[in-house]
């Protein structure tokens, strides 16, 4: 980590970033960011489309028992593509997400007042990513859908029916698969 040193300015105490003084020459504050984009970034990026492409391969190599018709392989195979789709659209989010966050170290010589603003921007949208993938999922799932208007539903009805004395609820067993919960 750099380390921080107060330093007079102009007639006040600045907080100055001192990274020589810490670590020698030898070190650099190109090489922590670099090093930080590698570990954060890169190797995670990696990481994500890795295990994706392994969720791909092992659904693709499923096999289903029972008698195949033509109507279930073409269910199939497009819950495959969505799948695949699904997996893209969310290596592809954490990428750009994270991208103006990895071009902050190429871009630390840049002294402006706007900088400041970038990097703010850059890390907000790095911290965005968490809140885009379930509304990728959201996007290319079906299933995901559904079992969202179903919560949606229960909080709904929960809610409403609390401060009454009406215990009956608005939606029936037979309107609301149970069962999967």
């Amino acid at each position: 980590m750099p380390s921080f040193k107060l330093v007079a300015y102009q007639g006040g105490l600045v907080c100055r970033l001192q990274w020589n003084e810490a670590f020698g020459k030898s070190s650099t504050l190109e090489n922590y960011f670099a090093s930080v984009l590698v570990v954060f970034c890169f190797i995670r990026l990696v990481i994500i489309a890795t295990l994706y492409i392994i969720i791909y391969l092992k659904l693709k190599s499923q096999k289903i028992p029972g008698e195949h018709s033509v109507n279930a392989g073409q269910q199939r195979q497009q819950r495959e593509r969505n799948v695949l789709k699904m997996s893209i659209a969310i290596v592809v989010g954490f990428a750009v997400c994270f991208l103006p966050l990895s071009l902050y170290p190429f871009a630390s010589s840049i002294q402006s007042c706007g900088f400041q603003y970038f990097f703010s921007v850059a890390v907000v949208m790095a911290r965005a990513n968490c809140a885009i993938n379930p509304c990728i999922c959201f996007l290319f799932s079906r299933s995901y859908r559904e079992g969202r208007k179903i919560l949606f539903l229960f909080k709904y009805v929960i809610f409403n029916s609390a401060g009454t004395d009406n215990t009956q609820s608005t939606f029936s067993r037979s309107s609301v698969d149970l069962k999967r919960f």
